[in-house]
């Protein structure tokens, strides 16, 4: 993975997670950094369901932090530290619950796998959100499990261990393999890295 990529994903670390969404057909989202606002002009969404289809026909205007990072459905599942443990399939009362106790916590440190895509994004209050692929739709390999945008520009990680990296306003995504042998840790401090680096040594036993 290019360094100008990580140093992306990187400037997300230590920023409070706010307004973190649901929805089981738009998957997971959430803002990180300050606010600005944001006008989405309409346009077509090819491929998807009458539902979304309409929401993108109709002129957006909503509030975007410095990042934006979303999950895609089916792909993703939410544990905090006290227990509760939620995906896109749990009921709305838990979905409620838990995106609203995440909303604050800071992102501390993310661990890519090269191989699956497998991400799992780390906060400093004890939540651990996951990306993985779904055994539903298709060739896994081909899933976007998750995309962060920052200041114009966007960071996709695939299923297969590939990613994307470009303008938002692009018109064609062209991926790269993640490469490496081990698993990609990106975090806040030294100390994190080495908690993190401890959490993968011990589930690898």
């Amino acid at each position: 993975m290019k360094a100008s990529v990580i140093r992306a994903l990187a400037s997300a670390l230590g920023l409070p997670s706010w307004q973190v969404r649901w929805d089981r057909q738009v998957g997971l989202d959430m803002n990180f950094g300050p606010p600005r606002m944001k006008v989405r002009e309409p346009r077509k969404a090819a491929g998807t369901s009458e539902r979304v289809k309409k929401l993108f026909a109709r002129r957006l205007v909503m509030l975007r932090g410095s990042h934006w990072l979303v999950l895609y459905p089916g792909r993703w599942r939410l544990e905090l530290l006290d227990g509760l443990i939620v995906r896109d399939t749990s009921s709305p009362k838990k979905l409620d619950m838990a995106t609203a106790r995440l909303g604050g916590e800071k992102l501390t440190g993310l661990t890519i796998d090269p191989r699956t895509g497998t991400t799992v994004f780390y906060f400093d209050l004890g939540a651990r959100l996951i990306a993985r692929a779904s055994s539903k739709g298709g060739d896994a390999s081909e899933q976007e499990l998750w995309s962060v945008h920052v200041n114009g520009r966007y960071v996709s990680i695939y299923a297969g261990g590939q990613y994307a990296f470009g303008a938002t306003s692009a018109a064609t995504t062209e991926t790269m393999p993640i490469n490496g042998s081990e698993v990609l840790v990106i975090a806040k401090s030294p100390a994190v890295r080495r908690a993190l680096a401890d959490t993968l040594r011990r589930a690898a036993f």
